[in-house]
């Protein structure tokens, strides 16, 4: 009974999040708008430089997916920081870490929102070629790393809420709790193309998802205690 309602409360986390987003649509509206310029200066700036295309779409890619999903962890906690309504959330008769994960997950889902389209774009703009056996593999790398990303970003973005440190802080707290995530993607995008073993890279990159995610478990209650 105490797995059901924790499940429910995670459940109603997520759905209000999502109701949320689809009423304003502020977080994946923002989130994607950086993703595209980035896109774009690599389009302007690098295009003509590398002449495998390939190079300059992974790039672009993993550099917007960072930039990106920062702005997205920044504009969903800066929602629940409007009118004190993280502190009405943390109120709820529920446990705190089914408010974490509820929180992970909706995250994971809008950075990954932003990351597809992204990715449609460099495809567009760049010339990223990508074969069809490659799609489903690409698509599942960038769900793990969204969800390592958004772990982390979270408890980051929660902390500078609660301390009154502003937003600003964000991107220097968590751009460097992220690199492996980033560096596991890069090298696990060369891989997809080329046809080289992935398992290394994967191991990796779940890896230290997994160990984002369960010190935001462990960390998330004391971050928002007053």
């Amino acid at each position: 009974m105490a797995m059901k309602g924790f499940l429910a409360a995670t459940y109603h986390v997520i759905r209000k999040d999502i109701v949320a987003e689809l009423r304003t649509r502020q977080l994946t509206t923002t989130a994607t708008v950086f993703g595209l310029l980035v896109v774009l200066t690599f389009a302007f700036s690098f295009v003509k430089t590398f002449a495998d295309p390939r190079i300059v779409g992974r790039g672009a890619l993993w550099i917007a997916f960072v930039f990106a999903g920062t702005v997205g962890v920044s504009e969903t906690m800066a929602v629940e920081d409007e009118n004190d309504a993280l502190t009405g959330l943390l109120l709820a008769p529920v446990d705190r870490s089914a408010v974490y994960i509820g929180k992970v997950l909706s995250t994971t889902m809008f950075v990954l929102a932003v990351d597809l389209v992204t990715l449609g774009a460099a495809v567009v703009l760049l010339g990223y070629p990508i074969a069809a056996t490659m799609v489903l593999p690409l698509v599942g790398v960038l769900a793990v790393a969204a969800f390592g990303f958004s772990a982390v970003g979270v408890v980051v973005a929660t902390l500078t809420v609660r301390s009154g440190l502003g937003q600003l802080a964000i991107p220097i707290l968590l751009v460097p709790l992220v690199v492996p995530v980033l560096l596991s993607g890069v090298e696990l995008t060369a891989a997809l193309a080329s046809g080289a073993p992935t398992g290394g890279w994967l191991r990796v990159l779940a890896a230290y998802a997994g160990i984002l995610f369960l010190a935001g478990l462990a960390t998330f209650e004391f971050v928002v205690e007053e």
